[in-house]
């Protein structure tokens, strides 16, 4: 009877420790599949750069809104942006679509811009984004939303960037050897932008200065 029950409690133990066991991956694999991870120069999760229209459109599974480049152009230098320096429009774009009305539920993608049929660049907001989005998000690295811009600053000190100006206001950072947009309100990060690498960026705003600054309308 001795050695039942000893038998009865090994074979016990093992099964709740391999319960336990299946539970821990399931917990593991549950929190790296709701991980929003952002790679500079790549994507978010499973939505990248290079991508078609119809791929990257099905990946988010929102209703979106379509902008023209002239509309963005508009939006852009309507509250007096440097429109000769915003990578977007150094790069090139044929079309824009937002989710301005509703975040995607995926991930809290706010833009993506289009040239030749291919995405070339997304905006990630913590604007509008749910609890869940916020805790979610993560730059490759390990910054979030809603990090210090001194802290976010630091970690980034080896890369050189273009700093956005307009105004009185200079939070907005291209990181063109990474392909990585900061943008800070407050001194915390509230938004991202992801591009290809771009190492000759500021050689590119140089070349396009002159015609992006007519086509906006500065100086007539």
């Amino acid at each position: 009877m001795r050695c039942t029950f000893s038998a009865y409690f090994t074979n016990m133990k093992k099964t709740i420790l391999g319960l336990l066991a299946i539970l821990l991956c399931v917990a593991s694999f549950s929190q790296n599949d709701n991980k929003i991870l952002i790679t500079p120069g790549i994507g978010v999760n499973d939505l990248k750069l290079g991508m078609s229209v119809k791929e990257a459109l099905a990946v988010l599974e929102a209703e979106p809104s379509w902008y023209s480049f002239e509309q963005q152009l508009s939006d852009f230098t309507s509250d007096g942006s440097r429109i000769d320096s915003i990578l977007q429009f150094v790069q090139g774009f044929d079309s824009c679509v937002r989710y301005s009305g509703s975040l995607p539920e995926k991930m809290p993608v706010f833009s993506l811009y289009f040239k030749d049929g291919k995405l070339n660049f997304i905006t990630v907001t913590s604007y509008s984004a749910t609890d869940e989005h916020l805790k979610a998000v993560e730059i490759k690295g390990g910054m979030r939303f809603h990090d210090n811009q001194g802290d976010c600053m630091e970690k980034l000190k080896k890369h050189p960037y273009v700093e956005l100006a307009y105004g009185e206001y200079s939070g907005d950072h291209y990181y063109y050897t990474l392909g990585l947009e900061m943008i800070y309100d407050e001194n915390k990060l509230t938004a991202i932008g992801i591009y290809p690498v771009t190492k000759d960026y500021k050689e590119k705003i140089a070349a396009r200065s002159k015609e992006l600054l007519e086509l906006a309308g500065y100086g007539q």
